[in-house]
């Protein structure tokens, strides 16, 4: 059962009974508490600028190339060795089951990042605007978040009799709630698939909510920022390269969430 309707995602996305679907229990959660705290979020962030800026500086100077492959798969391993240098997690830790979540998260956020920087080289005149009004910024990544979601939905059952779009759905029923399609479902002039930037924030749920929410929210949005900012700074005059249209390859359905890759060419 596919689930389209803001009231009916909401009332199913946060049940703290679900505690065993964690990525990580929340018994672990304590000693995660200095990662995810808002002031390292910006730490992690400054530490990466400099990574991310020569990364940009390469593609770039080179006239353009794959930015997936040149600027943005790196930054997972970057991000991984900025925690364990400003010793955000301890090393035990590290090394074991919250390392191995950590590394596939940004890995994650690091493949997702592509989706901003096509958006910036298909819209030169959107890359003008946020190198001129840099306040806008944080607007672009929420829009980009909410229109290109890590994860399209999440699977939840039903405690109780429950009815949704007037089916009546009985206890026990497994029910996807698709996040991405109930952001854009069109119940507001926002909630469109139109990229709104000047307006105000779209609320969304692209990193979850309440107690399933994405603890590590902070750091993707600061590191987002930090990308877009240095990317129009620096990389405002490359373009797509023409014809490039972004495309899901079956079997691989894992392109239908990332970019495999973003040919990018000088504007002419």
């Amino acid at each position: 059962m596919f689930v389209v309707g803001r009231d009916e995602v909401l009332a199913h996305l946060d049940d703290a009974r679900l505690d065993r679907a964690r990525a990580l229990p929340e018994s672990d959660l304590d000693v995660h508490q200095q990662l995810f705290a808002p002031k390292s979020a910006h730490e992690i962030a400054a530490a990466l600028r400099p990574t991310v800026a020569g990364l940009i500086d390469r593609t770039s100077t080179a006239g353009g190339g794959d930015a997936v492959a040149e600027v943005t798969t790196p930054i997972s391993g970057a991000l991984f060795d900025i925690v364990a240098r400003l010793r955000l997690l301890p090393a035990e830790h590290l090394a074991g089951r919250s390392g191995h979540v950590l590394s596939e998260a940004f890995r994650n956020l690091s493949k997702h990042a592509g989706w901003h920087l096509f958006e910036l080289a298909r819209r030169p005149e959107l890359c003008e605007m946020l190198r001129h009004q840099p306040e806008l910024i944080r607007e672009f990544v929420e829009e980009v978040l909410r229109l290109e979601p890590m994860v399209q939905g999440c699977q939840r059952f039903t405690t109780q009799p429950t009815t949704v779009g007037g089916v009546e759905v009985p206890p026990g029923r497994v029910v996807m709630l698709c996040i991405a399609a109930v952001q854009r479902d069109g119940s507001d002039a926002m909630s469109t698939d139109d990229l709104v930037i000047g307006v105000r924030a779209h609320r969304h749920w692209s990193l979850g909510a309440g107690s399933m929410r994405c603890r590590g929210g902070h750091i993707v949005r600061q590191v987002l920022h930090v990308l877009v900012e240095e990317w129009v700074d620096r990389a405002g005059h490359l373009e797509l390269v023409s014809g490039f249209l972004p495309a899901a390859g079956f079997p691989n359905t894992e392109s239908a969430l990332f970019l495999p890759e973003l040919p990018l060419v000088t504007r002419t």
